[in-house]
């Protein structure tokens, strides 16, 4: 029979090569799969891989802000000269053509997560990721994170009330997930789906029950037997005084008259 080959008998010249045609996620996942593939890829190069695309990554960022701040530059200028090229009320203009980081021309639409590496659209960040000094190019831009990763990684608590812009968001406790959440949520830290769906769960619960009635059955309660004097359900109604023996008492009586 012949000997199966894997990839961990290959030279370690042969490996190198291979990986050094992987991405970072790629080489972090095979690490994972087993021991050998965790010595073979050794925790320092993981950490020397992640440094050098977080450099990339904030180079990138940064040359990209240059080249908006100088649209941006001549945006404004071009405006002075022809105002009615500016569309929107004074009050617009104001808030969003005069910042580069909600103008619709500078704004930037994806951005970096410096927690997964990744460039991705404005819509995976909350607000306050992607403004402030957190926006494109400010100086707490490398602190950057998505939503997936503030949930993945842990770095929201579960049960943590997240603003983004105008509404409010939780790390849901019971879906772990983040959703939007109203007054009654914030207090238990739990989105309003799930919130939702545990209060209609009793009220389900009481509707089967009036819409299938169980059959008419005595009720029955634990009593205690007059023999060895032991609590035991003896399948007595409900609201009934009588009393009787259990059932493991009512049996050795019943082995006694036989045997009399």
């Amino acid at each position: 029979m012949a000997s199966k080959t894997t990839i961990f008998d290959l030279h370690v010249e042969i490996l190198d090569i291979v990986l050094t045609h992987l991405d970072y996620e790629s080489i972090a996942a095979f690490r994972q799969t087993c021991p050998l593939a965790v010595a073979m890829v050794p925790l320092t190069k993981i950490m020397r891989l992640r440094q050098q695309i977080r450099a990339s990554l904030l180079e990138q960022e940064h040359a990209d802000h240059q080249r908006r701040q100088e649209a941006f530059t001549n945006q404004r200028r071009w405006a002075v000269v022809f105002p009615q090229s500016v569309q929107g009320t004074a009050a617009n203009t104001t808030n969003e053509f005069n910042n580069i980081h909600r103008n619709r021309i500078t704004r930037a639409e994806r951005l970096n997560c410096y927690a997964c590496l990744k460039h991705l659209p404005r819509e995976c960040f909350v607000k306050g990721q992607v403004t402030g000094s957190r926006s494109l190019g400010h100086r707490d831009g490398h602190r950057r994170f998505c939503k997936a990763c503030g949930v993945k990684k842990g770095i929201w608590e579960k049960g943590a009330i997240i603003k983004d812009g105008g509404c409010a968001l939780v790390v849901c406790k019971v879906c772990n997930l983040l959703g939007r959440v109203d007054a009654e949520g914030k207090k238990i830290g739990i989105c309003s789906v799930c919130l939702a769906a545990s209060q209609e769960t009793p009220l389900d619960a009481e509707r089967q029950v009036t819409s299938h009635p169980s059959p008419s059955q005595p009720g029955s309660r634990a009593t205690r037997c007059l023999r060895c004097w032991a609590i035991d359900h003896t399948a007595v109604p409900a609201g009934s005084t009588e009393s009787r023996v259990c059932l493991s008492c009512e049996a050795a009586c019943r082995v006694g008259k036989n045997g009399t």
